[in-house]
Formats: structure tokens, sequence, C-alpha cells
């Protein structure tokens, strides 16, 4: 893991506050298979009934006051995040699931997060959202060519958000 990145830290103290495994990744180092390079994942981590994850977390700041709309909450990510996750899954022969972390700082004091659970951080605070690799490819569409990068509509990402409490607890805690 990238000890420079405080959404990352963010995270994995969440994991750790939780009390679930989990293996940490440094994704500035990069594998080769087949001479070709995979970008790292974040983490691997498993949830309460076992079921293992490869974790992509894309760090945003949220500076708005209310995520009832979900239309505030950038969810881009790039090619090289849904190659590497898949790459992943197939190396790991498909016992991982890919899943797309969104960390968002939340810069404003007082902020309606449609219930969602604020973490905080080292002086910062986080809400944390997730989305599996497979929903996300089923209604990505390009954001920028120039810069390869995909996002999910404010409606489509409001369907197939996941609470990370449902996900690994397989519950609403």
């Amino acid at each position: 893991m990238d000890g420079g990145n405080h959404y990352e830290r963010a995270f994995e103290g969440w994991l750790k506050e939780n009390g679930i495994g989990y293996l940490a990744v440094d994704q500035h180092k990069r594998a080769a298979f087949s001479k070709s390079k995979i970008k790292s994942f974040d983490f691997l981590f498993y949830s309460a009934d076992m079921r293992a994850f490869i974790a992509e977390v894309k760090g945003r700041k949220f500076k708005g006051n209310n995520f009832m709309a979900f239309g505030n909450l950038p969810n881009w990510v790039t090619d090289d995040d849904i190659t590497g996750l898949r790459n992943w899954i197939e190396i790991f022969a498909g016992q991982y699931s890919g899943l797309f972390v969104f960390a968002y700082e939340l810069t404003n004091i007082d902020v309606e997060t449609d219930g969602r659970e604020i973490f905080e951080y080292r002086g910062k605070r986080y809400v944390f959202t997730a989305v599996m690799l497979a929903d996300y490819l089923a209604g990505a569409t390009v954001r920028s060519i120039k810069w390869k990068t995909l996002h999910l509509s404010a409606e489509y990402y409001k369907q197939c958000i996941t609470d990370l409490d449902k996900l690994i607890f397989n519950k609403v805690r």
C-alpha cells in the first residue's frame, strides 16, 4: 500500500477497526506476467462469510452538503484500474471478486450522508462506498477519451452502490 495515500490509510484504518482480515498492497509495485505489467490493487480482504475481494480504493474529496442525490459523488476510474482488477481476478482463478471502494473525504462540517457511516481517521472524516466491478462494467460510460477514464451516471451509481457493512458483514449495522 502507498504510505502517502491518506484515502488508502483511512480505509485500512476502517478495516482494522472492524476486525476484517486483509492484506494491503503497495500499488507502486507492479508484477510482470506474460511480458505485460499489471496495475496492482490496493487490498485483498474477506467478508464475514469468507467471500474474498480484490479492492481498488479511489479517493475523492466531497465538498457538497448532501449525498441524497448521489449526483455530486465523483466515481470515475481509469482503464488501467479496470484492466488491472480483471487481470488479477483471472490470475486468482476467479476466487476473488473485484471491487471499487470510493473513499470520500468530507470537507464540510455538516454533511447529510444519506445515513452512511462517517469514519474519522487522523483528523479527517470519510465515507466509504463500494461498487462491484461487474456492476461498474455494466453501467460505465466514457468520461474522458484523453485521460482514459470512465464513470457511472448518478442514477446508475445510486442503484449499484453497496454499503461496506452489508457487503462485508452481510447486514446493515
